[in-house]
């Protein structure tokens, strides 16, 4: 049999509301990184032909720019749309080895109509705060050895 060549793809697009505040911290040279979790629904139709809601909760990490930018911008409940990819790491809890995978952010668009308010009539002030910090640009994060978890 003869090799397959399997082409390396690891591309996410994925679109929710945020679960809580995110929070805002740096690596120690001074990297910021932004972390939260959206809730991502899926609607189907069950087996019977009910529709039934799927909910998946996903970590999120954007960093640089981008992440101070949006740290003023995203509060908890703010619908955004990700793409990035998905990431893998190992932590230690209560004594027991834990792999989590969570999704890299390259772009975080926030999905709010400008004009609306959001959150208990909070979006005036916002408004201009989405449109600087919802940017095109392609954020890489820094090296392997950076990063703090």
């Amino acid at each position: 049999m003869s090799e397959y060549r399997i082409p390396n793809v690891n591309y996410v697009i994925i679109s929710g509301r945020t679960t809580s505040d995110p929070v805002l911290s740096y690596t120690e040279k001074g990297v910021a990184y932004l972390r939260f979790r959206i809730a991502s629904n899926r609607n189907f139709r069950s087996k019977d032909g009910e529709w039934q809601e799927e909910t998946t909760f996903v970590g999120i990490t954007l960093w640089g720019d981008q992440a101070e930018r949006l740290s003023e911008v995203i509060k908890k409940g703010v619908p955004v749309l990700i793409e990035g990819r998905l990431s893998s790491y190992t932590r230690e809890v209560e004594g027991f080895k834990r792999t989590e995978v969570s999704v890299r952010a390259f772009r975080v668009q926030v999905l709010l109509k400008t004009g609306t308010p959001y959150l208990e009539g909070e979006a005036e002030a916002e408004e201009e705060k989405i449109e600087e910090a919802t940017s095109e640009e392609e954020v890489l994060p820094p090296d392997e050895e950076e990063l703090p978890f």
